[in-house]
């Protein structure tokens, strides 16, 4: 799906200087064919790194049609407390509706690497030549010139020792300073590796919002489709006497072929179950029935019968006469009819079902332990 903006970067990996500091830019163009008024805001996997990123100018603008701006991002991380890698990218986003996210820009991966400081190596002082100035006096006096010989050889040797110690000091500090850098940097790689694994994972939940979001977007559709199907079969049904008055507690629907109650407030308000328990249990000799209907022959309207019933010409309630030519009045044909709200036998989920407002022919969902008006119907042939 093509995105209204278009959004590069000059530096999409990024290395900071021994301070900690570095800037990149980004280029962000209007591709749609409209003027927008956006706002654009850098993001951050771990909050903390936001605060290290500063955007200059001003974050909300006007883009004409093929209309571009610019923006330079600074980046100050202090070097005493980080050391790795963190990505960030720029998204534009409606300044009219705030969370509605227009486009997302390329990541851009910023770096600081660990600085290994060379340990110093302490040089030997040079000091008086006090050997040669000793050996000069004992040849000059020449006195005990082979004990000067001697001591001239001692020294010799005990300086070579100590310079040799010197050298396996500076070998040892170069080789743990090389397994210290072996160790950064495999701490930097597994940091990669986990954060290309968050933008994997990130990368997934937002083809898991977008599917849901077209499967909504589908179901609303199918919606108005059924509800434009339903008005066009009531508009064809115009011409055909509506209802019978079977003069035994019911009446035909001469439409559909069901037969409904005459009474339409026998039981007054129940939840869900109680108005499924009550349709089973209605039999001829209840609520005026003389039709020799038997229990079990009775049910609650679904969600489509219920449809198919109303007439949205009329409101208050949405019924039409027996004769289908005006509005529904006391007796003609039902009785006792509620310009309220009625069950439907159709759910919606575990712990929902719909309903019909009589208002104004509307079909909502609401919990099933909400209590409702309650009306039956039965199959023109069950008794």
């Amino acid at each position: 799906m093509s995105q209204p903006f278009d959004i590069t970067v000059t530096n999409p990996k990024l290395s900071l200087d021994a301070n900690g500091h570095g800037e990149t830019t980004f280029t962000v163009t209007n591709s749609s064919s409209e003027t927008r008024q956006v706002a654009i805001k850098l993001t951050t996997i771990n909050p903390q790194h936001k605060n290290w990123l500063k955007m200059e100018g001003e974050s909300e603008r006007e883009f004409p049609k093929d209309g571009t701006h610019q923006y330079s991002v600074k980046i100050e991380v202090p070097p005493d407390k980080f050391k790795g890698r963190f990505d960030f990218r720029l998204e534009v986003y409606s300044a009219v509706e705030p969370k509605e996210k227009l486009t997302q820009g390329p990541s851009v991966t910023v770096e600081m690497k660990p600085v290994v400081k060379p340990i110093a190596t302490e040089q030997p002082k040079k000091g008086f030549p006090w050997l040669v100035a000793i050996v000069v006096i004992l040849v000059l006096s020449n006195i005990g010139s082979v004990v000067a010989l001697w001591q001239l050889y001692s020294e010799i040797t005990k300086t070579h020792q100590e310079l040799s110690t010197l050298k396996d000091i500076t070998s040892t500090a170069k080789s743990k300073a090389a397994q210290a850098q072996e160790k950064a940097d495999t701490a930097v790689s597994k940091a990669d590796q986990a954060l290309s694994t968050a933008d994997t994972a990130l990368s997934k939940t937002n083809q898991a919002m977008g599917t849901a979001n077209n499967a909504l977007s589908q179901t609303k559709k199918a919606l108005k489709t059924a509800n434009i199907a339903a008005s066009k079969a009531n508009k064809a049904l115009q011409g055909i006497e509506r209802y019978t008055d079977n003069s035994n507690g019911t009446v035909t629907d001469k439409r559909t072929g069901l037969i409904w109650l005459k009474n339409a407030n026998c039981f007054g308000k129940r939840n869900w179950k109680d108005a499924n328990r009550l349709a089973k249990q209605l039999k001829s000799g209840k609520c005026g029935l003389s039709d020799g209907s038997k229990a079990g022959k009775w049910h609650l309207p679904s969600k489509e019968e219920w449809q198919v019933m109303v007439n949205r010409q009329y409101r208050r309630p949405t019924l039409s006469n027996a004769t289908g030519t005006g509005k529904w009045s006391e007796g003609n044909p039902f009785s006792s009819v509620k310009s309220k709200s009625y069950w439907s036998s159709t759910r919606d989920d575990s712990k929902s079902a719909w309903f019909m407002s009589l208002v104004d022919g509307s079909v909502q969902a609401k919990s099933k332990s909400a209590k409702h008006y309650v009306w039956f119907v039965r199959q023109e042939s069950k008794l």
